[in-house]
């Protein structure tokens, strides 16, 4: 299920609206049988089957063969109406009854009586649609990832040194600095006192 929400969701939302009609059509199928059973009308149908297919050995002998059955019914009104189903048999014949159910408004809604009657195939069918529509339209619980970008540093009055704001104002009230070791001299200085520069 995993794999076909990740397919899914690479595709589009295409993919995902046409998943979760599947998993409406599922349930839909799942639950008409069921109701049919209960409230659907009954009749007898001419049954005709066939056999497909070659012998499976995995099964045992008397439902090693795939059936093709078709039958055909009259509804109350007297309008006749086919429906198609498969069932495993033996070599020689299948066991089908010639009950039909169907909907009195839509009689191209119908099945057999081995089909219609409640069983976990139709529990499966309206769970796996279920799931298929959840799945598709379940958000992510996953938070996307949010990228911090560093910013730039502003310098700030107080990262300043206040020896450097000390040495401004000493500058700005006429004290010289010399020029390769940065040393403060005096008004009258020739020299540096610290590496003998001259000062110019």
């Amino acid at each position: 299920m995993s794999r076909i929400k990740q397919n899914a969701k690479s595709k589009g939302p295409l993919a995902r609206i046409l998943i979760s009609l599947l998993g409406v059509a599922m349930i839909l199928l799942g639950v008409s049988r069921f109701a049919l059973f209960f409230v659907g009308e009954t009749t007898s149908a001419d049954v005709n089957t066939r056999r497909v297919g070659g012998a499976d050995n995995q099964y045992p002998a008397d439902s090693r063969y795939e059936w093709s059955i078709d039958y055909t019914f009259t509804d109350a009104d007297g309008e006749i109406h086919s429906g198609h189903t498969t069932r495993r048999g033996g070599d020689m014949g299948v066991k089908v009854e010639s009950m039909v159910y169907y909907w009195p408004s839509a009689p191209f809604i119908n099945g057999l009586r081995s089909e219609v009657e409640p069983n976990l195939g139709q529990l499966v069918l309206v769970g796996l649609g279920i799931l298929l529509i959840v799945l598709m339209n379940r958000k992510s619980s996953r938070q996307p990832v949010r990228l911090s970008v560093p910013q730039s540093h502003e310098p700030q009055i107080d990262d300043y040194d206040d020896s450097v704001e000390e040495q401004f104002h000493q500058s700005a009230s006429g004290t010289h600095f010399c020029a390769e070791c940065g040393t403060p001299l005096s008004a009258n200085a020739r020299f540096c006192p610290t590496c003998g520069t001259a000062v110019k």
